[in-house]
């Protein structure tokens, strides 16, 4: 049996401002006990067109009459906790530097 010990992020703030609603890229990283990471790629923070709070868009390719065949399927109480944590680190990560020794 494979036991993963902890999951890790990588955020890309989208610096592209071609598609709007796309806020970064992210990579999901789930690490087992032997330190070996199994990599889901192909996540993406969007902001929603409703209230414009950032959620998590799953990996998807659009098929031939224009729905989207999803590559992962993960429980929505875990998808949920993900994204609790994703959207804390990019609203972390987005914050701009500032030179404060000026």
């Amino acid at each position: 049996m494979i036991n993963f010990k902890r999951i890790e992020y990588k955020i890309k703030i989208n610096e592209d401002k071609v598609i709007l609603d796309l806020l970064a890229y992210l990579t999901i990283i789930l690490i087992d006990e032997k330190d070996r990471p199994f990599t889901c790629n192909g996540f993406t923070i969007r902001k929603s067109q409703f209230n414009e709070k950032p959620y998590i868009a799953m990996p998807s390719k659009r098929n031939k009459d224009g729905s989207f065949y999803k590559f992962n399927i993960i429980n929505k109480s875990l998808l949920k906790e993900i994204e609790q944590e994703v959207i804390t680190q990019y609203e972390y990560e987005s914050i701009p530097v500032i030179n404060d020794s000026i």
